[in-house]
């Protein structure tokens, strides 16, 4: 069982520049709810800890998880604050968009139960954001490592998803000191590290020393058409996975893919690298669609892209 907390929510797409854009897309979204939904379709089960409004879209994105396998009974419905929403352009790059916070903001700690059958807990940047929902993020990681669950940490973080308009540095090297797995992009690690002029390749090794530095023992950068790099002790030294990509049509939910395929493959008891080339299978296949609402199965796994 995974166990994922963090935002759920709506994603509006356009093909359109935003100052132009007339007609939008309506997905349902939310990285930790993607990550949740590929699992489930791949056979291993999920939970998701997370809040949304008590409106049409809160109540469609939980009956769409639910449908999907994933155990939504710990998703918690706010009276005061709609359901957050993500503006998005589509791109065949990393995705631009921007944000209208909602119920995400609130989350609370649920009941212990949560934990039964838990092995991994996947934390996305959202919690992170605002000062209310970190202070409940600690106290979800304390119990957590009370149950021994080892914990991952997607550091999607931007500086427009924080309350100050800025990432709080503090706050995230604190959830990577406790970290086993991250999956940061190129564009995640340039956000939290500082952009460098280095090639892709330099680039990796660097923001991959970073990670490993503040204490995360498994990392994998990925880096769009430049394919993924794999670092942890079992791999010796830095390991690249070119990209599985043939057709790309947008970008949305490609890195939530990877992640399932990473999961399903710790999961099945394969070493982190080779956990990582399922991630990047899952991910060309996300690749050719518009949105992250995709379905999968374990056929993709075993297919030439």
């Amino acid at each position: 069982m995974v166990l994922f907390v963090g935002e759920l929510l709506a994603d509006l797409i356009t093909e359109d520049k935003f100052e132009n854009a007339e007609n939008y897309l309506l997905r349902i979204g939310g990285s930790p709810g993607n990550i949740a939904k590929y699992l489930s379709q791949l056979g291993i089960p999920t939970r998701i800890l997370s809040r949304v409004g008590e409106d049409i879209i809160g109540y469609k994105i939980v009956s769409s998880l639910k449908r999907c396998g994933v155990d939504v009974k710990h998703v918690q419905f706010d009276k005061y604050f709609g359901t957050s929403l993500v503006f998005v352009q589509k791109t065949q790059e990393s995705p631009d968009f921007f944000v209208i916070r909602g119920a995400d903001r609130f989350l609370n700690f649920s009941t212990e139960d949560i934990f039964d059958d838990v092995k991994l807990m996947h934390i996305s940047c959202w919690p992170l954001s605002f000062e209310v929902s970190f202070k409940q993020l600690r106290k979800i990681v304390e119990h957590a490592k009370m149950h021994g669950i080892e914990i991952s940490f997607d550091p999607n973080c931007r500086d427009k998803l924080f309350d100050c308009k800025r990432i709080v540095l503090d706050r995230v090297k604190e959830v990577l000191s406790f970290s086993s797995y991250s999956k940061p992009s190129l564009d995640d690690a340039t956000a939290i590290f500082g952009e460098v002029n280095y090639s892709v390749e330099e680039s990796a090794k660097f923001y991959i020393e970073q990670f490993h530095e503040h204490g995360v023992k498994h990392v994998v950068l990925t880096a769009g058409k430049y394919g993924a790099f794999v670092s942890s002790a079992e791999s010796n030294g830095i390991v690249h996975i070119p990209s599985d990509a043939k057709t790309v049509v947008d970008s949305t939910g490609a890195g939530d893919g990877f992640w399932a395929g990473i999961y399903y493959g710790i999961l099945s008891g394969k070493n982190f690298v080779n956990a990582c080339k399922l991630g990047s299978k899952i991910a060309a296949y996300i690749l050719g669609f518009t949105g992250a609402d995709v379905t999968i199965n374990k056929k993709i796994l075993e297919e030439e892209l």
